[in-house]
């Protein structure tokens, strides 16, 4: 639920969202989803980066700390993350 709604907002497919690129268009959204599974459920890393294509514990960890800091040095991104957050919190 949570990776769909990250997806949809930035319009990747599911195969970019679990896939191996790195580009900015699709990692973005990726770690966004990571984030908010670490912040709105009991999941640990490790099975977050199951569900987000086999990625490494260490990986949801990068992707977690780089969409905190992102939050804190850009109104408009914390905003984004902000919609999204009430948008699961709220379905």
């Amino acid at each position: 639920d949570l990776h769909l709604l990250s997806r949809r907002q930035r319009q990747m497919c599911i195969r970019d969202s679990k896939g191996p690129r790195r580009n900015r268009e699709i990692a973005t959204p990726r770690q966004v989803a990571m984030y908010l599974c670490r912040e709105l459920t009991d999941s640990s890393m490790s099975r977050i980066g199951d569900a987000m294509g086999g990625r490494d514990h260490t990986t949801i960890l990068h992707g977690c700390d780089k969409v905190s800091e992102d939050i804190r040095t850009s109104d408009a991104f914390a905003s984004l993350v902000d919609d999204l957050r009430h948008q699961l919190q709220n379905k």
